[in-house]
């Protein structure tokens, strides 16, 4: 028997499979050459010692599992006393220090069998195959298989591109054709030598209209919107003037007079001109719109989401939605790029933070208002308002707001094309923009488009301004506002005291027996509206006070300029709704 013994451990230390037997406490009792040929061991040096001391994990790998994933492996043989056959493992073996010491990376199929006497564990063998060079090249395949996904991946990237590359040169080579056709044409109307000579200019053309095409673009386009600008500026002023006086001379003359047809034919040449004004406005701008019935309140609470994303966090957004708006008949994606337009802009004011409010509300505009505001006809309009507490605008950078490529942000920052866009398509879309804006005080857009209904309805003539006979003291620091404000007010009877600037109306208040009403601005130089209107009630305390201003109410109560409640008359002022503001104030 002892001899039947030794002979087995021979064929087992001999077999050519590697395995380990080990105790119940993993404790090393036996080992095939093969498995310690496989692990670089020798037997005299692991037999009696623990496994995991002769086989730890590779302390260069700190997520190695090699010795967790064996020890739950060999746990549930001793619980179970049943073969446990794990995954595929990353168990790096120990290099002997002859052959430089470190770990080298190995990859093992282990089956771990119980060995039961009288329902007793007595020994777990432990079997391994080493599927390293395995492992290996399915790790290679993997790569390689990752490498060709790239590849094909850039490859799709490289079509893509050339695919672009084909259509810009599918489109210069039809403008390249167009052109010369032209050459043709021009080279057929001339013989000899001027065909000759002809011949070779245009060939030069051709060549130099490749390299120059976008700088030309670019000129034309800066040329136009700076002429477009100058217009607006000066001569859209003179044009106010004309066709306003020139209207109001065909209410008064009678008709059939020659000074009438003379006042008619006056106000046609000004239109005509406006005209001329209005399509160099929009020459750069032409564009095919799609106009749909739209609930502007509707769409803004699609961009709600898209807006607050735009703004950041530091910009807090408001969205002021009125009730039973009216709707509008414009293109739906044009509509939005001028929201959107406008909120970048107010956000880029508003670099340290601040409040950016849009709102939205029917308005009537009268004839009155239409004689002053040219291009603008009378009748019932949806107002979308833009309002932000940011740095402002001066009178210099208002009069250059609308122009193509004009920016006021720092280079690479904006391309000066926002707002030009934006009154484009306001234009296009039959409707008129108003800004109102001073340094320091933030900025407010309104833009006015044409109301419609399932039935069109003719606009409603506005309800007589009632006057009166009281002393009103008006204080504003815009000249042309000033004359407007105070024709108005005179022609419907009051008496008007004059002031630019708040120094000026202080001056006034001390110097004139009695004053019924403070009409001021709100935002002016040297001191705010509400400041001015507490000195003056301190002189004259019955003194009512109404405030006007190009800002949103909102706007104003958000400024702190302003109580809420206070009477307050928002800027466009026509005369119809200045008369009844300063009645209803008057008789409060």
């Amino acid at each position: 028997m002892r001899q039947l013994v030794t002979d087995f451990a021979v064929l087992y230390e001999h077999a050519p499979a590697p395995y380990l037997v080990l105790d119940p406490e993993f404790t090393i009792v036996g080992v095939s050459d093969a498995y310690l040929a496989a692990t670089m061991t020798a037997r005299d040096t692991i037999l009696g010692r623990p496994l995991f001391e002769v086989f730890p994990d590779n302390p260069d790998e700190l997520d190695a599992t090699g010795v967790s994933n064996l020890r739950a492996s060999l746990n549930r043989v001793v619980q179970r006393l049943e073969p446990d056959t794990m995954a595929v493992q990353k168990y790096d073996i120990r290099r002997p220090d002859s052959d430089g010491g470190g770990f080298e990376e190995r990859h093992w199929s282990p089956v771990n069998t119980p060995v039961v006497e009288d329902g007793r564990l007595r020994y777990i063998i432990h079997r391994v195959e080493d599927v390293t060079e395995f492992a290996k090249e399915a790790r290679a395949r993997t790569q390689e298989r990752e490498a060709t996904q790239a590849l094909q991946s850039r490859a799709t990237r490289l079509e893509h591109e050339l695919y672009s590359r084909a259509q810009d040169l599918q489109r210069a080579n039809q403008e390249l054709r167009e052109l010369h056709e032209e050459l043709e044409d021009r080279v057929a109307q001339t013989t000899g030598d001027l065909a000759r000579e002809a011949d070779a200019r245009l060939r030069t053309e051709v060549q130099l209209r490749r390299s120059e095409e976008q700088l030309r673009q670019a000129q034309k386009l800066e040329a136009v919107g700076r002429l477009a600008a100058g217009i607006a500026h000066d001569f859209n002023n003179l044009l106010s003037v004309v066709l306003s006086y020139s209207e109001e001379l065909l209410n008064e003359l009678p008709d059939g007079s020659a000074s009438r047809r003379d006042a008619g034919e006056i106000h046609r040449a000004g239109e005509r001109a406006a005209e001329l004004t209005r399509q160099l406005l929009v020459f750069s701008r032409q564009q095919v719109l799609t106009p749909k019935i739209l609930d502007l309140n509707e769409l803004l609470t699609g961009l709600g989401r898209m807006l607050t994303r735009v703004v950041g966090e530091d910009v807090e957004l408001t969205l002021m939605p009125s009730a039973r708006l009216g709707q509008v008949k414009a293109d739906p994606g044009q509509v939005e790029q001028v929201i959107m337009n406008l909120v970048v802009n107010a956000r880029d004011a508003m670099p340290n933070g601040g409040k950016l409010t849009i709102a939205t509300s029917n308005v009537d505009l009268d004839e009155a208002y239409a004689r002053e505001h040219l291009n603008v006809d009378p009748g019932r309009y949806v107002m979308l308002s833009v309002s932000d507490t940011g740095v402002g605008m001066d009178k210099a950078t208002q009069a250059r707001l609308f122009e193509p490529f004009f920016t006021t942000k720092g280079a690479g920052r904006g391309t000066g094309l926002g707002l030009s866009t934006v009154f484009g398509i306001v234009k296009q879309s039959r409707g008129s923009i108003w800004v109102y804006s001073e340094s320091g005080h933030g900025s407010t857009f309104k833009i006015y488009l044409p109301r419609v209904d399932a039935a069109a309805d003719r606009p409603v003539p506005a309800a007589s301004p009632v006057g009166g006979s009281e002393i009103i003291l008006l204080v504003e620091d815009e000249p042309q506002v000033r004359a407007v404000v105070r024709r108005a007010l005179e022609r419907s009877g009051y008496a008007v005291l004059v002031a630019s600037d708040p120094i000026d109306a202080l001056r006034i208040a001390d110097e004139t027996a009695d004053i019924d009403l403070l009409l001021t601005d709100v935002v002016m130089p040297q001191m705010n509206g509400r400041e001015l209107a507490e000195r003056v009630r301190a002189r004259r305390p019955d003194t009512r006070v109404l405030f006007m201003s190009g800002y949103t109410d909102d706007a104003i109560l958000r400024h702190g300029v302003l109580d809420e409640g206070v009477p307050f008359l928002q800027k466009p002022v026509t005369p119809g709704s200045l008369t009844r503001s300063v009645r209803q104030t008057l008789d409060a």
